[in-house]
Order: structure tokens, then sequence, then C-alpha cells
């Protein structure tokens, strides 16, 4: 690409940038450039080859870790998962952490003996650089600082008839760019607890202390910290990995309310008059609703149909333009949720199957992962 773009410049009369002794930097530079300006050319010369840019075939999914309890203290039940590595050849990875809380309330008349999951999920600027302080996403790709490396190295400064250049280049090419859709956090919440609510992965009934008195109201709060696309998938198989590892506390039912028992070792000598007495212990779990999001490449009139890229990365999604679609699945072989994005593409009968096959077999795949204690 860096070739195309030096071509480019020189064929318009605007080459009098000239690489540096190491051209190796200055050859980074313009990749760097070309990705960062023009993200649905850069992406494009990958996908008309069959690769994409970090080496992954089109169907291939980053590798998943799930590391659970990784807070000890004021919480229940935690988790961390990432997805891929911080291999500078990966191109990044997304993780997120979770932690779940309790609390004792009354539950709903409607239902006396279920208690709640409710779900927040939240983010920051150190998240990624399109954040601002209220968690919102820009859908400006000139937000990020073109002029520093993803490991915060300086780079040598980006020549001036560079953004000339990858114009030039722009209009040789036959691809179109689209404007990148910012990741809404809100949406996301909504969706977990949709889907968290529709698998049945927790029973409320679980969730039950004493019918029409008391009920645990969790609250799991979802955290991005790195974003590198593919936010839905991270944030619910952390939430998913979270409850799995939450331990619902000992309890003293008592005519004047629910006590949490904080010492479980100590207070299994002693009874405090009439109370009545509840062990703690984990929650019996459904089927694992497992994700499994694609990104939505749209093609030129006549090439045939949309390009599917599984488990897209943020450079795929802003080129998408939020084109894509999300399949829950559990090992079951159970459709939970089909969820649908953007209205710029559309999906044809065989790659309806092809998501729906490929979900069952990722849900085979990572379900012991995340549930495994």
């Amino acid at each position: 690409m860096a070739t195309k773009a030096l071509r480019a410049a020189k064929e318009a009369g605007q080459g009098e940038y000239v690489l540096p002794e190491d051209g190796g930097s200055g050859q980074e530079w313009i990749l760097g450039a070309y990705r960062a300006l023009e993200p649905g050319n850069y992406l494009r010369e990958f996908t008309s080859q069959n690769v994409r840019p970090d080496g992954r075939q089109f169907s291939a999914a980053r590798p998943v870790a799930v590391l659970p309890s990784i807070f000890t203290r004021n919480s229940h039940g935690s988790a961390m998962v990432t997805l891929g590595s911080n291999d500078s050849n990966s191109g990044g990875c997304t993780r997120v952490v979770a932690a779940c809380t309790l609390l004792v309330g009354h539950p709903s008349p409607a239902t006396p003996r279920e208690g709640d999951i409710d779900v927040t999920l939240t983010a920051s600027p150190v998240s990624g650089p399109r954040f601002d302080l209220s968690g919102r996403e820009s859908g400006d790709v000139s937000s990020g600082n073109l002029g520093m490396g993803t490991d915060g190295s300086d780079r040598p400064p980006l020549p001036g008839n560079l953004p000339s250049v990858v114009t030039n280049v722009q209009d040789i090419s036959t691809g179109t760019n689209t404007n990148p859709s910012p990741t809404d956090v809100k949406e996301i919440e909504s969706w977990i607890r949709r889907t968290l609510r529709a698998s049945r992965y927790v029973d409320p009934r679980e969730l039950g202390i004493a019918p029409g008195t008391a009920a645990w109201r969790v609250r799991l709060s979802i955290r991005l910290l790195n974003h590198e696309g593919n936010v839905w998938d991270a944030a619910l198989l952390c939430a998913c990995a979270a409850l799995a590892d939450l331990r619902l506390p000992m309890v003293e039912i008592e005519r004047a309310g629910v006590r949490i028992v904080q010492d479980e070792a100590g207070a299994a000598t002693a009874t405090k008059g009439k109370a009545q007495r509840r062990k703690g212990r984990s929650l019996t779990l459904g089927p694992l609703p497992v994700p499994l999001t694609m990104a939505i490449l749209p093609t030129d009139a006549g090439e045939g149909e949309n390009v599917l890229l599984v488990d897209p990365t943020h450079l795929e999604e802003d080129v998408a333009a939020g084109n894509a679609v999300t399949v829950v699945c559990n090992a079951r072989e159970e459709i939970v949720e089909w969820h649908k994005k953007g209205s710029g593409s559309r999906l044809s009968v065989g790659q309806i199957r092809a998501v729906a096959c490929m979900g069952f077999g990722r849900a085979k795949e990572l379900e012991t992962l995340v549930t495994r204690r």
C-alpha cells in the first residue's frame, strides 16, 4: 500500500517528501496515515485478497481469554474478558471487566419469589481516544493522534503533503468510503439486559430470599477498558463470566428484615433467636448465551454478496459504518437473540444460514471456557 501511495504522489507531482534513511519508519508512516485517512480503501486492499489486515480469514475470530475473580474485595463475583492480544501484528485487543454487587430489596408483587439483575456499561477516554468523559464515542476518526503509535512511542513527523497524496489514492480507487458509526454503550447495555433475560442463563427464582418480602438485586457493572472492536461480544461474555463467578452470601431472615452475614464461618455456631438462616451458595446456571458478531461490508453494485467479517476490529466496524449482525446461540443449538444493526446492507438466505451455523459452533467452543470456575 505504501508503494501505491508514493507512486500516486509522484504521478501527481507531489513527491517532494523523501523517506528518511531508515525507510522502514517512513513506510510505516505512509501505511498509518493511509489507514487513518482512508480506512475503507486500506481495508479493501486486504479484503480483495481474501484476507484481513491482522492476517485472519473472514470467518476467523480472535482468541478469547477469560479471567474470573479479578476483584477480591467489594464484589461478590467478577471477571475480565479479552478479545485478541496486545501483539503489534494483531492490531490490539478489546478488554472488558465486570463485577457483581448485591442489594436486598423487595420483589415485585407480580413476581414475589424472584429477584432481578441490573446491568450498567460504562466507558471513558481510557477506553479509546474517541470517547469523551461521559462515555460517548465520537464518529470522527481524526480524534486519535496520528503522531503517536499504539505503544506510545514517537513517530517521524507527518509530511505536510500527505493528505493530498492519500486523496489522490482515493481518486484512483474504485471503492467508496462511509462514515463510521460510533459505539453506543447504552444500546449495548440495554441489549445485554434483554439477552440475559431471554436466555434464562440466570433463573430469577434463584435470587429470591423470602417470598413477597425480600429478594436479591444484582448490580452488574461492566467497564470497557480498551476498545479495539466488537464490544458487543466482549461485554456479554464478561457479564456471563461475572455471574458464573457470583456467590450469594449467607443471610439471616428475621421479622425485622434480612441481614447479610459477613463472617459465615463464625456465624455457623450461633443462632440469634428464631432467625432463619440461608447458607451462601453459587447460582445454578442455564445454557450460556454466546454471541457472535459479524461486520457487513457492502460491495459495489454487481460485485456479488456483501462481505462478512467475524469478530470485527475497530477499523472494520468503522468501514462497515454500523452495518453488522449479532447472533446469540447456546450449546443446544438454539438461537437466543438475532440483532441486525444498520440499514445499509442486506443478507442473503445463504448468509443468514451461514451466520446461524457459525453461531452454533461458537457456542460449543466457548461454553466451557466461560462457565469454568
